[in-house]
């Protein structure tokens, strides 16, 4: 078979962060802000529209008012949220996970998946379902299937997905099920069929030796294979337009030799000692791909490029309508990230040298930049949260027109705009200049000063004013 560098593509999808994120989680407006902060632990900001308040490292909250989107941490990455009025998600770990849709017709759908809990309900009683895994239970319209079932997993488990209905005992080793286009049967080792009327017929005998089949029967070339596994494998198609051979294949390490062709998209592909040298090309889909591993490697796809020196360095570039992209990784050091979003007209650029410094000019014109960022890989959630925490020096430049800049975990905070200036020092000072008053406060009202066009009010004892 052709073989594509799964491992290159799985860590540019690994390593690139989504593009297109429909919400920020942060205030991004730019409308002047009310901010309050103690020392790191704590910050609070609002905006026209937006507001956020950080109780750090523990507990973070942002609201978006013209859309009711609500984002919520606690202890990120051990927990997130994030809701609209139509939908709800939240993971914890990333390993136990929930969503809820709201729907015009049937109200509310909630699913909660997790290794061995899984539960869900509906508006009826058809659309509810719980699973304790592997003991007993189910799912609807999950993971590509409208029902599944199982009853001491592996051994016995059912499905279904349109008209399709199969079942299986000792999975994956005995199993049948068949629709009226369908029919599959596996009695592992010894005999399997899936035949699918006017697409493919896929047999095997004494699993995993002997599979033959033909496939893309609906298709304007079928193909057929054999494979006398591990010694040999081939696939060709019905008029000779694609052949591909193998010799000794082994899962993961790919094989020892193998080569392939298809004179329809002119596409080459050759390996040699498993997956130290790769080549291949196909003009049509403008595939490239030219691996010495793990010296050197080149692969490229329409539009997504790849290069790698080492196991340890990276670049990786997009070059398509929506977004131009450039990225570098010197694993786990050196992070570098150019992304511009064509049809928005905006650019952002991310710098991070590990774990000494990090730079972040996000497409809303904030600019961020830290000396001391301790987590090793691009993630700004993380670093909004956590970089405070032992950062020595902060700066920041918002699309709000405000700057503001901390030195030593926020010991010092300064901020300042065009006609206003604010200076926080905890359990000691913070003042502040606007047009309207100047204001000073020393042990958080123990005495104060306030200044405005009118009079001025001293404050004593936290609760004296005269």
């Amino acid at each position: 078979m052709l073989h594509k560098n799964i491992l290159l593509i799985l860590f540019f999808l690994f390593c690139t962060e989504s593009v297109f994120s429909e919400f920020p989680f942060k205030p991004v407006s730019p409308y002047p802000s009310e901010y309050k902060q103690f020392w790191f632990l704590y910050q609070s900001e609002k905006r026209l529209g937006e507001e956020e308040q950080i109780y750090r490292p523990f507990f973070s909250t942002y609201t978006e008012t013209k859309s009711n989107y609500k984002y919520r941490t606690f202890l990120f990455p051990i927990f997130y949220s994030e809701q609209t009025d139509y939908w709800r998600v939240w993971s914890f770990l990333f390993f136990i996970s929930g969503t809820e849709s709201f729907h015009d017709d049937i109200g509310w759908d909630e699913d909660t998946l997790s290794p061995l809990l899984v539960w869900g309900k509906g508006e009826t009683v058809r659309e509810s379902y719980f699973g304790f895994f592997p003991f007993y239970g189910g799912m609807r319209g999950k993971i590509g299937y409208a029902e599944l079932n199982f009853v001491l997993f592996p051994f016995y488990t059912s499905w279904k997905h349109k008209n399709y209905t199969a079942r299986s005992i000792f999975w994956p080793l005995i199993m049948w099920g068949g629709s009226e286009v369908r029919d599959d049967l596996r009695f592992l080792p010894f005999y399997s069929q899936k035949v699918h009327k006017g697409k493919y017929e896929r047999y095997s005998v004494l699993w995993p030796f002997i599979q033959w089949g033909n496939i893309n029967q609906d298709k304007r070339e079928p193909f057929s294979y054999l494979m006398l596994w591990p010694f040999y494998s081939s696939k060709s198609s019905e008029y000779g337009n694609m052949k591909a051979k193998a010799f000794f294949w082994l899962p993961i390490f790919g094989s020892l030799f193998s080569y392939g062709y298809d004179k329809r998209t002119h596409e080459k592909d050759l390996n040699i000692f498993f997956f130290i040298f790769q080549y291949g090309q196909n003009d049509d889909e403008d595939y490239r791909k030219l691996i010495f591993f793990p010296f050197y490697g080149y692969y490229r796809f329409a539009y997504k490029e790849t290069r790698f020196l080492t196991p340890f360095y990276f670049r990786l570039s997009t070059d398509s309508y929506h977004l131009k992209s450039s990225e570098t990784y010197f694993i786990p050091f050196w992070w570098r990230t150019n992304r511009t979003y064509v049809q928005w007209g905006r650019e952002e650029n991310y710098y991070k040298l590990w774990p000494f410094f990090r730079w972040h000019e996000d497409r809303d014109g904030n600019l961020t930049w830290n000396f001391l960022s301790l987590f090793p890989i691009k993630s700004e959630i993380v670093e909004r949260i956590w970089d405070p925490v032992w950062s020595i020096v902060e700066y920041q430049r918002l699309a709000n027109g405000e700057k503001r800049l901390s030195f030593l975990m926020r010991l010092y905070t300064q901020r300042w705009s065009k006609d206003e200036l604010h200076i926080h020092i905890p359990f000691l000072v913070e003042y502040s200049n606007t047009p309207e008053k100047i204001s000073y406060q020393f042990l958080y009202g123990l005495f104060g000063v306030e200044k405005d066009k009118e009079k001025t009010t001293v404050q004593i004892l936290w609760w004296i004013k005269i």
